[in-house]
Formats: C-alpha cells, structure tokens, sequence
C-alpha cells in the first residue's frame, strides 16, 4: 500500500510539472518578445524581420520587438540568443551566413549554430543574378567561362568582401567551371556592382533587388540566376544549372530560431503563426520587392536543409581556403 501512494505521489508531482509547463507555453506571450537581428538595420534579413515582427504582434497580441546586435559577421548577435533563456521570448531571425558559413569561417566558435538552437522554421530564399558589364563580350555563362579559359588568370571577379555569398558563389564558379578567375572583395555589395558597371572587374554574383533596374537601364548585363528553376523575379533569365552546371544552386535564406530547450509548444505555436504569414498576400509582394521568394520548411525537414547547406558551404571554403582576414 504504501509503495502504491509513493508512486501516485511521483506521478502527482510529475503531472503537475507537465501541466505547469503547458499552462506556462498555453500563456506564451504574456509580455513583449525580442527577436535578435544580428545584422545592421537596413538590409534585407533586418526588413525581413521587422515584417515578420509587426506580424507576429498582431496575431500573438504582444510587441514582437527587434534589437539588431551586429558584429563579427553576425555571431555577436546569434550567441546571444544561444545563451539566452530558452522561456520564448528571444527569438534570433537570421540564415546561411550565421548556420551554414561561420562555422567554417571562423574556427573558434564557442557554439554549433544548428544543434545548439531551436529551429522555428525557414521562412524565404532569395537567388543571387550572374552580372557582368555590358561591354564584355559575354551573354551566356558558356561564354564567360570560354572568355575566362582563354585568359586565364586575368578575369575577375567582385564581392561584398571574404567570405560573404557573393565570393563563395564565385568560388563554387571557379570549382564547377574549372577556370582561373581572380577575387576583387569590396567593403559592401553596393561596390561590388559599381566596379562592373565601371568595368573594374568582369562579373559578379549579386542579390535580385537592386540589381535589376540596373539591368533593366543597360548598365549590367545579367546572363544568369542561382536558383535550381528560373525565378518569377526575373523569369527571362536563364539558371546556371540551364547553363550546363547541374550542381550550380546558390540561395541566401532567412529563418527563425529560438534557445535550445525553448518549449516544442512555443516553437509549434511560432511555425504555425509562421506559415500563416507567409501565405499573406501583403507578404509575398513585399518579399518580391525585396528580390527574395517565400519558402517554408519547419521540423526535421528544415533542420536537414541547413545540414546541407553547412557541409556544401564548408567545402567550398575549405577548397578554396576562405579566410575572413
């Protein structure tokens, strides 16, 4: 009898812990949640979250309020949340530069931004567009790399600096196309274009938005574009998969994390609210002028994605012994 009320005791006291934390994940949000930025204000993962943010309030009834921490090529930032409490109310909305590259950038990270992190949900990727200058005599991809093998050594190509999209999708060019190409990196993407337009260097790997007008006033030519299909953004122009590399698929993406051990209630509750705002039609037009396209994946599947997208990038960085200095 007495081994019979111990046992109901442990499983009183057991239940009322479960029900105390669903009560506590039923209440979330009960105050204001800050969702990390690790990137300045501005560019297109800080437009990306604020979006998302202004959203989330609305349908969650609390501030979902964005504090962008930049610094050390967003790690400042994504630490910050690693080391957070994980009761739902840090959230970190960020991508590829932060999950699938640092880790093989920079060697001394005191976390694993994968396994050491709730994954919410992938929310967008957005392709980048092959540009080159108008006056070259290149207007497809077959062209640029026959141009680049007759000159070996002497094409070359600008970035927003080491280590950034922009250079490894060069770098994963040079690999797959087997060409002697050059690496001009700049201080920003807005550089990086301007030295094609003036002819500094031959081509660039650069984002959709901002881009095109540029094209579309003749001062760039773009010959191709980075995702697997051709984009509804810029749809006349062909992949460099149609080009003839099969493996050629170059995708900024943005998503949300949480703390590891963060509640699977809240973080459930996030990817539904989530997927929802990403159906909005308010939310696809804003993402189309932002040169991305949404792309939801949550769960497993969301995790295995950037289990990919970490091990092709670090690859490429270690071929090509990408350094950040």
């Amino acid at each position: 009898m007495r081994l019979f009320f111990r046992k109901a005791f442990i499983a009183a006291i057991f239940i009322g812990f479960a029900g105390s934390a669903l009560a506590q994940a039923g209440a979330w949000p009960s105050r204001p949640v800050r969702v990390i930025v690790p990137f300045a204000p501005g560019g297109t993962v800080d437009i990306v979250s604020r979006l998302l943010a202004d959203r989330l309030g609305t349908l969650l009834g609390q501030p979902f309020i964005v504090d962008n921490k930049p610094g050390a090529g967003g790690n400042l930032g994504t630490e910050m949340v690693v080391r957070a409490p994980n009761d739902g109310y840090t959230l970190l909305i960020s991508g590829a530069p932060t999950h699938s590259i640092n880790p093989h950038l920079y060697k001394n990270l005191s976390y694993d931004p994968i396994a050491d992190m709730a994954s919410v949900a992938l929310i967008g990727t957005a392709p980048n567009l092959l540009i080159v200058n108008p006056q070259l005599p290149v207007k497809s991809v077959q062209e640029l790399v026959a141009l680049a093998r007759s000159k070996p050594g002497t094409i070359s190509f600008s970035s927003a600096g080491n280590g950034t999209s922009g250079h490894l999708a060069g770098e994963l060019f040079r690999r797959q196309a087997n060409v002697d190409i050059q690496h001009v990196p700049y201080k920003g993407q807005a550089d990086a274009i301007t030295a094609v337009i003036r002819g500094d260097v031959a081509f660039a790997f650069v984002t959709v938005a901002g881009t095109l007008q540029q094209v579309k006033a003749g001062r760039l030519r773009a010959i191709a574009i980075t995702s697997k299909a051709r984009s509804a953004l810029a749809p006349e122009v062909p992949t460099v998969v149609q080009s003839g590399y099969a493996d050629f698929d170059v995708l900024a993406w943005y998503s949300m994390s949480a703390p590891k051990g963060t509640s699977p209630e809240i973080v459930a509750r996030l990817t539904r609210e989530l997927d929802k705002i990403m159906k909005e039609p308010a939310t696809l037009e804003r993402f189309t002028t932002l040169g991305a396209e949404p792309s939801f994946l949550s769960g497993q599947a969301f995790v295995d994605f950037m289990v990919r997208d970490s091990a092709r990038w670090g690859k490429v960085i270690r071929d090509a012994n990408v350094t950040t200095n």
